[in-house]
């Protein structure tokens, strides 16, 4: 055994190992698979070159030469069905005639190689001068040959071209540095086997074809794209899809220029819209408050991450959603900035049942008016704003006369009735900015905003009363009430809430103590 036969040997088991190696990393992906053809061409071609460097004949020479075509032929189809996959130009799915067509030329050159008495390439076998084995008579002059150059040349162009463009589309540095590197190693390798196995046997007979010799290179550096840019690994490529499909909250990812590249199922269930109606959208255009505009996506690039803001988002009905949303920007040592992810989260019920709980505690039930809690904080920003600004106001203090008889005499029903509609009246007496509130069972109180602009309180006592001259007529119940107010001022009579709403209280029970003793 020559030393040409023992580089092939140690090219031919490399080329095994490397096989298996990318296999480990997933034998159930198509990509991981046909890395491994591709490696085991080289290492059927670079195996039968044993032999071939040693052949005792040139028939002998040409029957290596032939088994070594199942390396040299469909080296090249794998590979090119290994980049349109990787390009995304060939699915899973495609048709069986797809597929058909792709492997068709390969299949028949290799029928050629085996069942003729000359190869595409050669047309015999001759010693080479240099003395290190068997070189071929090249079959230059045959349209095969030129029919395996045009099928190697134009099976790479096409599927180097797709993988490049793809790259570019993508725009991810790592899939660039990705289709840069796969690009310069297979046009350094295939101009080596250009040489070394066509160009030099049609010139001369001096050395054999060393090209599987040299393939070792190409087994190598290739291994190195698959583990330094993780081209094959189902990390990078799986996982992504499956967290965004099992993720119960939506998730959106975005380019740098806020246009949606990829959202799960919640995220068209939370939209109402498909995933072709959403996909290449910008984001803004599903927010109410059209957020993440340029300047802050720049914010966000700038940030990394933010937690829980509270954002207003549209369905294609127009129906408001409250959110809250996590983002942070998408980056990698390979790839760079890929860019925004966005965790949301459906907070419409939750602020529902939050503005539902308000209103609870801070408005009667029965009457809908501002409760004695509500009351107290609208006080204290009354107390705040003529602190800062001067601005008087008064209180008034009302409690109905005559409200227990009515319960008497025809029921708490009729009297609820009394309540509400009594409510709806002062209510509507009121000025806007003024307000009722109703603080127990037939006691009100209303805030009255303004007097610094000489607000006639006499006036507004008056006809506050005037509202009551007259009997309420509750579903056919004659209800006779009056009521007793009583007024305080502020600064005049207190400048706190308890001041001024115990002088209120306090006149009030003067005013119905003094129709008593009438």
């Amino acid at each position: 055994m020559n030393l040409l036969s023992l580089i092939s040997f140690f090219n031919a088991y490399s080329f095994v190992i490397l096989a298996i190696l990318i296999l480990k990393l997933n034998n159930k992906e198509i990509l991981n698979r046909l890395a491994a053809l591709v490696n085991i061409c080289f290492a059927i071609w670079s195996f039968t070159f044993v032999f071939f460097y040693n052949a005792p004949t040139a028939e002998s020479a040409m029957f290596y030469h032939r088994a070594g075509s199942f390396g040299w032929i469909l080296f090249c189809v794998f590979a090119t069905h290994f980049f349109l996959i990787l390009s995304e130009k060939l699915k899973k799915n495609h048709s069986v005639k797809l597929y058909l067509l792709m492997y068709t030329l390969p299949l028949i050159l290799l029928m050629k190689s085996l069942f003729t008495s000359e190869t595409p390439v050669a047309k015999n076998m001759i010693q080479s001068k240099i003395g290190w084995g068997w070189t071929y008579i090249s079959n230059v002059r045959s349209a095969w040959f030129w029919l395996y150059v045009l099928y190697i040349i134009i099976y790479f162009c096409f599927s180097l071209y797709f993988t490049y463009a793809w790259a570019r589309k993508d725009n991810r540095i790592r899939y660039l540095k990705q289709a840069k590197s796969i690009i310069f190693l297979d046009i350094v390798m295939l101009t080596i086997g250009f040489f070394t196995d066509l160009i030099l046997p049609a010139i001369t007979s001096f050395m054999p074809p060393m090209y599987s010799l040299f393939s070792i290179l190409w087994g190598v550096g290739f291994y190195y794209i698959v583990k330094a840019f993780k081209l094959m690994s189902v990390y990078d490529a799986a996982s992504p899809d499956l967290i965004m499909k099992t993720v119960m909250d939506p998730i959106i990812l975005l380019d740098s220029k806020g246009l949606i590249q990829k959202c799960n199922q919640a995220t068209e269930d939370l939209l109402k819209c498909s995933n072709e109606q959403i996909i290449g959208r910008p984001f803004s255009e599903f927010c109410e408050s059209k957020k993440y505009n340029e300047n802050e996506l720049e914010t966000l690039f700038n940030v990394k991450i933010t937690r829980n803001v509270q954002i207003n988002m549209v369905d294609s009905s127009g129906n408001i959603i409250n959110a809250l949303a996590s983002v942070s920007v998408a980056e990698s040592e390979l790839d760079g900035i890929v860019g925004i992810v966005l965790n949301i989260h459906d907070i419409t019920k939750y602020i529902s049942l939050s503005n539902e709980l308000e209103r609870m505690a801070n408005f009667d039930k029965l009457t809908d008016l501002p409760n004695r809690r509500l009351l107290f904080r609208e006080l204290e920003l009354f107390i705040s704003s003529y602190q800062e600004s001067g601005a008087k106001f008064a209180i008034g203090f009302i409690d109905l006369d005559g409200f227990k008889a009515v319960n008497d005499s025809y029921g708490h029903n009729i009297g609820d009735l009394l309540l509400v509609e009594i409510s709806k009246m002062l209510a509507a007496s009121m000025r806007k900015k003024d307000i009722v509130t109703r603080v127990g069972g037939d006691e009100f109180v209303v805030l009255i905003s303004d007097l610094q602009q000489e607000y006639d309180l006499i006036a507004f006592i008056q006809r506050i009363r005037e509202l009551f001259h007259n009997p309420f007529i509750i579903n056919g119940c004659i209800c006779h009430v009056g009521l007793s107010i009583g007024i305080s001022q502020c600064p005049e009579d207190g400048i706190t809430a308890d001041e001024l709403i115990r002088v209120a209280d306090s006149r009030m029970y003067e005013e119905k103590s003094s129709k008593k003793c009438c």
